[in-house]
């Protein structure tokens, strides 16, 4: 008989070979909490609730005509959804205490009310009718073996069925879209084995609720790919890893490391779990955007080696943990920690898991500890909630500082394999955070941050992680200064000097010929990429090396002092929307940085078309949410402490110095 393995199994091999192979070997059920809901759980109990009791409906969806409205049929979906969420909110008081995820769970249900009205209002039947007939199953059990693979097992959320029977796979999800590309796999993964069962050819949708509805349905095409390119191969391997756990290979993910509940047994286990190059820049904390836009840390086991040389922190680290554990005993509130605290350059994280006792019941002890703290140890003390997660950050009396030299050391592999490759900085686990312009999700950045944030210094290390192991044949650099703050190092200059098309552009009407000119530029290398019959700088340098191509980068500083004329602000505005539209493939890239991230500073075209975003401290919420889409980046600590996102989540981390101060 084959093995036997089920869907969440499956999900964890495809997030990392090792993690399953660690679980089925050690009888352990793995499952990640970073990215989950707390209240996921709530959303799918109701929308089953909804589903067994659709066929049939209450009398009052019996007693809706056939042509009735589609508002009205959305409200009385809402109504019906709704009072299924109040029975669960008078059965646990403990809702109280979240109810700003209550609220979330709330709209997320009021969309799938919107979402069915309109499914619904397709059929031709009259509304009770139709809905027994598009809901054509809730929770489902379906299992199959797969072809020259094990016997795959899982419950799926549910079956709709459209007014001409076809069936759809449905999956409920209450996370953000970092986890898109795996929810995808495990929709498409359902439909395989109801198709392997004799189900015919279903749909698969993916329904994320944030609480917004974002709908993902797969054409045939995307759904062969899944089923070709992401699970068969996983599957067909899976015999193999649960027979020998060490043939299991490491992720590509190293962003998991944070969050990795099977961690210590991979240190155990696979020594080698850390590939030296290519590491993507989200190992070690991930902040996430709450209702007050709180950022959370997460600590990351793989990098506790990087923190060696800080033994001072984490002494202090450990000795605040400890007394907190103590006071919260005192208080009657039994908590302990999962992992050693996070020691960073700026701040402790402590992360808490009661032992005993209501979440409220822990809250309401760590907000007295957090004001004892801060009054009797004169120390900078939060405590943070995000849904199940719960967490003490305090800054630190003595910086860490961060230098860019061994970073560089570090990452050599990584930087020296490809041009346009660059330093970040630090995460507070220590791990480097590394960028690719030939990325499409950081081919242009935009950074902000206010005077004393460290954006000035940040842009100085990001050029000289640039240029570090590529000569001015590989890259080179236009930097416009209007502050004249910058740049203005002749030492820095000086280094720079071969890999600069010209001298540094201080005055704001220099910058026009310059972008018109990286335009025309952009535009006669696509002529010769067509000439070669390749798609983009590394295609063409490697089909033609005896005439290279550099990569080229414009840095502006202050950007915003550009758009000051109007004629000169539209000009401007229309070559970078062009550029950041086009320039990746060729090679060309954009860093604009301002110190002021309003509205006004920030058009929309420049936010549009400048995909990277790096935050430094800015003065409020909404300046921080102009640039990322987030609150956090008020709450900041200046001096290079920053917020990133490069397309794989937003991060925390601090910026390298250049040398030592």
């Amino acid at each position: 008989m084959s093995e036997r393995v089920s869907v969440t199994e499956v999900r964890n091999a495809l997030r990392c070979p090792r993690i399953f192979a660690l679980g089925r070997s050690e009888g352990r059920a793995v499952s990640f909490p970073v990215g989950s809901s707390c209240l996921g759980s709530t959303f799918h109990r109701i929308v089953e609730r909804f589903a067994r009791s659709a066929a049939p409906p209450p009398p009052r969806v019996r007693a809706l005509p056939q042509k009735t409205p589609i508002d009205d049929l959305e409200a009385e979906l809402r109504l019906w959804l709704l009072d299924y969420l109040v029975d669960d909110l008078e059965a646990d008081p403990s809702y109280a205490s979240i109810p700003g995820e209550v609220d979330d769970l709330a709209e997320a249900l009021r969309e799938f009310a919107r979402y069915l009205a309109g499914r619904l209002s397709t059929f031709s039947e009259p509304p009770a009718e139709a809905l027994a007939k598009l809901i054509a199953s809730g929770e489902r059990q379906v299992e199959a073996p797969w072809p020259a693979g094990p016997y795959v097992h899982g419950r799926l959320d549910a079956l709709f069925s459209d007014r001409d029977g076809h069936l759809e796979v449905i999956e409920y999800k209450l996370t953000d879209e970092a986890n898109d590309e795996l929810d995808r796999a495990q929709v498409v993964l359902y439909r395989e084995l109801l198709r392997l069962s004799g189900a015919g050819e279903p749909h698969a949708t993916v329904l994320r609720f944030l609480p917004h509805l974002r709908e993902s349905s797969l054409k045939d095409a995307a759904v062969q790919g899944v089923a070709e390119k992401v699970l068969r191969p996983v599957l067909e391997q899976m015999p193999g890893w649960i027979a020998d756990p060490s043939s299991a290979p490491a992720t590509s993910r190293k962003d998991l490391c944070a969050s990795c509940p099977m961690s210590e047994p991979c240190a155990r286990s696979y020594p080698d779990r850390l590939s030296p190059r290519d590491d993507p820049p989200t190992t070690g904390t991930r902040p996430h955007d709450t209702a007050e836009g709180k950022t959370i840390e997460v600590r990351s086991t793989a990098s506790a080696k990087a923190q060696d040389d800080d033994a001072a922190g984490r002494l202090e680290a450990e000795t605040l943990r400890d007394r907190i554990l103590a006071e919260l005993s005192q208080l009657g509130a039994s908590a302990s920690c999962p992992a050693p605290p996070v020691v960073g350059p700026r701040t402790y994280l402590i992360e808490l898991t009661r032992k005993s006792g209501s979440v409220s019941a822990l809250d309401r002890a760590a907000a007295d500890v957090q004001h004892r703290l801060a009054a009797e140890l004169d120390v900078d003390i939060t405590y943070e909630k995000d849904r199940g997660h719960r967490r003490f950050l305090m800054t630190r009396k003595s910086p860490r500082p961060v230098f860019l030299e061994p970073m560089l050391r570090a990452k050599e592999a990584f930087l020296s394999a490809s041009s346009g490759r660059f330093v970040v900085g630090a995460t507070p686990a220590g791990e480097v955070v590394t960028g690719d312009f030939s990325d499409g999700s950081a081919a242009h950045l935009l950074v902000a941050g206010q005077t004393g944030s460290g954006k000035s210094v940040f842009i100085q290390a990001l050029v000289a992680s640039l240029v570090q192991y590529h000569g001015p044949e590989a890259i080179r650099f236009t930097l416009v200064d209007p502050k004249r703050v910058t740049f203005t190092s002749a030492a820095f200059r000086a280094s720079i000097a071969a890999h600069l098309e010209g001298p540094v552009c201080y005055d704001a009407e220099e910058v026009l010929p310059v972008v018109a000119h990286l335009v025309e530029q952009m535009e006669e290398r696509y002529r010769l990429f067509e000439g070669s019959q390749v798609s983009d700088l590394a295609e063409y340098n490697e089909a033609c090396p005896q005439r290279p191509l550099e990569r080229k980068v414009l840095i502006v500083d202050e950007f915003q002092d550009l758009l000051i004329d109007k004629d000169q602000s539209k000009a401007f505005l229309a070559g970078i929307q062009r550029l950041g539209a086009k320039a990746r493939a060729a090679g060309i890239h954009l860093v604009l940085a301002t110190q002021r991230p309003s509205k006004q500073a920030i058009p929309p075209i420049i936010k549009a078309n400048l995909v990277g975003k790096i935050a430094f401290q800015v003065a409020n919420a909404v300046d921080s949410r102009i640039v990322l889409d987030q609150g956090g980046a008020e709450r900041l600590l200046g001096k290079g402490d920053l917020l990133v996102n490069l397309g794989r989540g937003t991060i925390r981390a601090q910026a390298a110095l250049l040398a030592p101060r």
